[in-house]
Parts: C-alpha cells; structure tokens; sequence
C-alpha cells in the first residue's frame, strides 16, 4: 500500500442510510466543526463537541476516555506533531455514527495519507471518534523529515 499523494481526489460522496435528515445534517455540522477545532488547536472548541469524549486509535491499541484523558491526548499530539492538518474528504452516514474519509498532510512535508475515523453517536450527541490508519505509511513519512517523536499519542489522527 502506497501513500495517498497522486491519488486522484474523489467527489465527495455522502451515503445516506438514516431516515432523518436534520439528524445527519447535526452530526455533519458537528464533526466539522470537531475537525476544524483540532486544525486550529482549539482545545475547548475540540472537547465542546463530545458529550463524552472518547478516543480509540485502533493501530496503536490506545483508548483515551474521558475528559481528562482526551485533553492530554490532544495536547500531546499538537506538541509533537504540531504541523498536522486534517481534511474530511468523504463522508458516509449511518444509523448510529458517521464515516469520515480523512486526508492527513503537514505543508512542507512530504505527509499525505488516508484514514477512516469512526464518529459514534447516541442520537445528536457525538461519544466516540474511532481512527483507523496504515500506522506503518505514517511512521515512515514522520521518519522521512526527521525530528519527529512517533509515541503512541502522537499516532492518532483526524
């Protein structure tokens, strides 16, 4: 499996399997705005879009629950991988969560990679965010600029 850069940028496809519209319209919204925050490194905006913030980076095993645990995830990744951006790229909704296709880069890195972050919900109220990613492309485009702490919080992603 290669990296993500060259691939050609898909439309944005939006699956809709729940019944209710105005349902995947909020959770749309909200998970924006979760990735917009991260971008920013707004930690009160990123933590004011979870009712219960919960964190599970499935390559590395690493589950960060609660608010404690979450601020301090977060706060470690933007210190050590401070120049990480995300774009939702895809979206696809279901019945209990929303599926986000996600593009990581870092300007002036050679980092672009693909991963697929889970959103689970319990009606509006956003509970979880899942992230799944080729922890080994990852590894090798930090190791490609050196200098770069790869611990096991600093490998989640949005």
């Amino acid at each position: 499996m290669g990296a993500a850069r060259g691939r050609p940028q898909p439309r944005c496809l939006r699956t809709e399997v729940s019944p209710d519209s105005a349902l995947r319209r909020t959770r749309e919204e909200l998970v924006l705005r979760h990735v917009a925050a991260e971008n920013a490194r707004d930690l009160e905006a990123a933590m004011a879009t979870f009712t219960h913030p919960r964190y599970e980076i499935v390559p590395t095993g690493m589950v960060f629950d609660g608010d404690e645990a979450v601020r301090g995830m977060l706060l470690q990744q933007w210190t050590d991988l401070p120049m990480l951006q995300y774009s939702a790229e895809a979206l696809y909704h279901g019945d209990n969560g929303l599926i986000v296709e996600t593009r990581t880069t870092a300007p002036g890195t050679p980092i672009d990679m693909l991963s697929v972050n889970l959103f689970g919900f319990r009606g509006p109220d956003l509970v979880l965010e899942r992230c799944y990613f080729d922890r080994m492309l990852l590894a090798t485009q930090l190791g490609s600029i050196g200098n770069v702490q790869t611990g096991a919080a600093t490998l989640s992603n949005d």
